[in-house]
């Protein structure tokens, strides 16, 4: 029963992790006109996808921790 706990937080740290990196890759664009390449960045895509990233670190850092401490 207490292995259910470590388990949730590793999936849940991956989750996490997958939705930091396709929020990370969908915050800019780039458009090329007449050999102008044009690009924009959307930087609260971006702060979400680093907020992601740290909750998936600390979630899966958690998960090892408390599976280790059997």
């Amino acid at each position: 029963m207490k292995a259910i706990l470590p388990i949730i937080l590793i999936i849940a740290g991956l989750v996490f992790a997958y939705l930091g990196i396709t929020t990370f890759q969908g915050a800019s664009a780039d458009v090329e006109v007449l050999g102008l390449e044009i690009g924009a960045t959307d930087e609260g895509a971006q702060t979400t996808a680093i907020l992601y990233g740290v909750l998936s670190i600390a979630c899966f850092v958690g998960g090892a921790f408390t599976f280790g401490k059997k």
